[in-house]
Formats: structure tokens, C-alpha cells, sequence
């Protein structure tokens, strides 16, 4: 089985916000720091839209130049080319400093940093529980680094094996990468993310119709998304659920 990360095992909003703001102020140093700290609320209400973390910046960017939040929730991939073209930045350069002041913070405030992240309940436990399971290989496959969601993992004294953990290094859509790792003779492959436009891109390969897809109603999406997964037969499950169907494809 394959969990998404942010969303699905780890809640890591206040971090999102933190770094976010600490790469925002390497891009636009004159920017008054007391004024981003006005926008976390929005910030978050609008996480759902971030499909890899260097867009949180540019969510920033539009939240400060007060681009209306309807146009931010109807046409968000278009603002943010927009955003990009105005301001003369490259998707890189805002990966870059977004991974530079994490890992700047890794190395001067590690406890800060990982306090900032809260593991969903019952998530913890069950990695542990499949990881100790013969004949179940899980994997995590995420839009962040993998360095990064590694260090969370072991201080919850999670021992995920980094060979089993695909972060934004791949460079490759997570569908291709299940693609990778479906082989025939997987008997069940299950994979629950809290993203519905992931899911919708996974449904669309012919290859990966063997695989069990979930919806995360705990993660970063909205009521609409969530209405929209169960029109697409696509099951949205809570915490709780998700433990139950394991349990059963376990027994």
C-alpha cells in the first residue's frame, strides 16, 4: 500500500506557514515581516490548492498582493503561471528556498522544526503495525523531500526504510511512480491520498486500474472535493475506516 504524506500521515501546517514565510523573505527581503503573519489563516484555509510546497510561496505572494480568494480557489495553476511571470521567478528558485531554510532550520533548531509538525492520531501505531507485517510492503510517496519527511518519520520511531520512500527527487508524477511499483504479482495494492486531483490522475492511466484508491477526509481538501471523490466512486474515508479496511485486507 502507498500513503501520501502531508495530509495523510502528517499535519505539518504551522511548519508550511513558518518556511514558507522564512522563503518568502529571501525572495522579497523588503517585504515587512509583521504583514505575512496577518495572512495564516487565509494561508491555511487555502492549503488545499498546494500540490507541491514551493506554490505555498506564491500562495504568499497572491495573499499579500490581496488577490481575491475566489479567483485564488477557481483558477488557481493559472495565477500561479501568472504570479511566476510577473514577478520573474522559476518553480526552482522558490524549491530552492523553500528546501534551504529547512534545512537551515534542521541544523540550528531541529526541535523547533519538528514541533511544528503534528502526526495524524492512529497513524504512528499503524505504520508501525504494517511495517512489522510479513508479505505488506508500504510506501510513502510525496511532494516533499524525502530527507525531510525521513527525519519526521524517525522521531516518531517510525524505522521506514528510506528505499521505500519516494519524495519530489524523483521527478516523476505519482502515478508513474505506482506504475513502478506495481508488479503482477501484487495481490492488493492500495492508495489513499488526500488529494482528488491525484487520485483522478492515477484513475486516468489504464495500467493502475488494478489499485484501490482512497480519499484521506482528514487531509487537505474541501467539502466539494470530497462530494466530487464519492460521484467518482472514489471511497473518502476517516482515520478510523481507513484502520478498518487495513485490518481487513490484513486478515
Amino acid at each position: 500500500m502507498a500513503f501520501d504524506f502531508d495530509g495523510v500521515i502528517c499535519d505539518g501546517l504551522p511548519e508550511y506557514f513558518h518556511s514558507s514565510c522564512l522563503a518568502y523573505q529571501t525572495l522579497w527581503p523588503d517585504h515587512n515581516p509583521d504583514a505575512l503573519a496577518n495572512l495564516q489563516a487565509d494561508f491555511n484555509h487555502l492549503r488545499p490548492l498546494i500540490e507541491t510546497g514551493w506554490e505555498m510561496i506564491i500562495l504568499l505572494r497572491a495573499l499579500q498582493q490581496q488577490i481575491p480568494t475566489t479567483q485564488l480557489w477557481h483558477s488557481w495553476s493559472a495565477t500561479v503561471q501568472q504570479l511566476l511571470q510577473i514577478e520573474n521567478v522559476h518553480s526552482h528558485e522558490l524549491m530552492q528556498a523553500l528546501d534551504q531554510v529547512r534545512d537551515r532550520q534542521i541544523q540550528t533548531q531541529l526541535n523547533q522544526w519538528l514541533g511544528r509538525h503534528h502526526f495524524y492520531p492512529g497513524i504512528v501505531p499503524l505504520l508501525q503495525h504494517l511495517l512489522a507485517q510479513d508479505g505488506v510492503t508500504p510506501y510513502i510517496i510525496t511532494t516533499k523531500e524525502a530527507r525531510f519527511t525521513q527525519q519526521l518519520l524517525q522521531h516518531q520511531n517510525i524505522d521506514f526504510p528510506a528505499a521505500q520512500i519516494f519524495g519530489k527527487e524523483q521527478k516523476q508524477p505519482k502515478a508513474i511512480t505506482l506504475e513502478k511499483l506495481l508488479s503482477p504479482d501484487t495481490e492488493t495494492f492500495l492508495f489513499i491520498e488526500d488529494r482528488l486531483k491525484t487520485l483522478e490522475k492515477v484513475r486516468q492511466q489504464p495500467a493502475l486500474n488494478s489499485l484501490e484508491l482512497f480519499l484521506a477526509d482528514w487531509g487537505y481538501n474541501t467539502a466539494a472535493e470530497r462530494a466530487a471523490a464519492k460521484s467518482l466512486r472514489v471511497p473518502v474515508v476517516n482515520i478510523s475506516q481507513w484502520e478498518q479496511i487495513i485490518t481487513a485486507k490484513l486478515t
